[in-house]
């Protein structure tokens, strides 16, 4: 009874939106994002020769899962702080500070800071930067409460460390390393041809398993060295977007003789209509002899300036037993 309530409760979230969340771009530091982010221009003041300016975000949701006994009801608040001022090189340094509070999260409050000089030959940063290349090389993220799981390495980086880019004409390279040497390097192409807009990206990463892997598949719970890289398409045309994914992964454990192979791909799309956006997504992989599946429905109906309904369908198989969640929320950005 009770799994047919739970699955009635995710066919209701869904009904909800039969009728998002967007990323900061261009950011000076490169700060690796969690899961929500912002849609609305930064609050900025100038104080003396320097630019401060900051988004703020708080959001309310309520989370139904088939294999949940008890329905969540979570409340998350970011805070985005950076400051930029132009030294007499022509240099930009810019510093910023984002605080993250998720209440039902094991560590409920994070904090990532990092520091930052940019000019023609690139920006050069250091901190909680280890995250830049995925994210200026990766897929694009669902709307709303979406989150598409088995769709990225197993291995991760330490969250502190370098990083660096450089942009040549429609090119963009990057590079990442942590302290225990770990690193990951990326190079994208966007450029528009006819009526469409393509890009394309390709990132190679040195990690380790026994480092969180936030945004990855669930981690295999003992250390080991990874290798593997990833190549993603995308393609834009009007308010339509479709992109998808393939990877590959070589796993060595500490305590387990052979290597393991880990393979993964996604497609994706997004639309946007008024107020309205949708996007649908699916994962396929295979690991140590185990399927990986995985799908995300999301919608964002903006409400008033900064004010969003988002919903979230989130559907993931692994080791021979699948979950359904939903999570519908309340968020408001300035």
């Amino acid at each position: 009874m009770k799994y047919r309530t739970q699955i009635f409760k995710v066919t209701f979230m869904a009904a909800l939106v039969a009728p998002s969340f967007a990323h900061a771009d261009g950011d000076a530091v490169p700060i690796n994002y969690d899961s929500l982010s912002f849609i609305e221009e930064p609050l900025a003041v100038e104080l003396g020769g320097v630019t401060v300016n900051g988004n703020f975000l708080v959001d309310q949701s309520a989370e139904y899962s088939t294999n949940a006994d008890d329905d969540d009801y979570n409340t998350r608040a970011i805070g985005d702080v950076q400051a930029e001022i132009e030294l007499p090189n022509t240099w930009q340094l810019s510093a910023r500070y984002v605080a993250n509070y998720d209440r039902l999260r094991k560590d409920s409050y994070e904090d990532d800071v990092a520091v930052s000089i940019s000019d023609e030959w690139g920006t050069i940063a250091g901190g909680n930067v280890t995250g830049a290349v995925f994210e200026n090389t990766r897929r694009k993220r669902g709307f709303g409460n979406a989150e598409l799981k088995n769709d990225s390495f197993i291995g991760a980086l330490d969250e502190a460390g370098g990083f660096y880019s450089v942009q040549y004409n429609s090119y963009t390279f990057s590079a990442t390393a942590d302290q225990e040497g770990r690193a990951e390097v990326g190079a994208s192409f966007t450029r528009p041809i006819g009526k469409q807009n393509y890009r394309a990206s390709l990132r190679a990463r040195k990690g380790d398993t026994g480092e969180d892997p936030g945004d990855t598949i669930t981690a295999v719970g003992l250390p080991g060295d990874t290798l593997g890289a990833a190549l993603v398409g995308e393609v834009i045309y009007a308010s339509f977007l479709a992109d998808a994914q393939v990877g590959y992964e070589n796993v060595e454990l500490d305590r387990q003789a052979g290597d393991n192979d880990h393979v993964f791909g996604s497609v994706g799309f997004m639309y946007k209509e008024g107020a309205y956006r949708f996007s649908l997504s699916g994962a396929a992989g295979r690991y140590d002899g185990d399927d990986r599946r995985s799908a995300a429905f999301g919608s964002q109906i903006d409400i008033a300036r900064g004010a969003s309904f988002n919903i979230g369908v989130n559907y993931e198989y692994v080791n021979d037993d699948d979950d359904v969640t939903s999570i519908g929320s309340m968020r408001y950005e300035f």
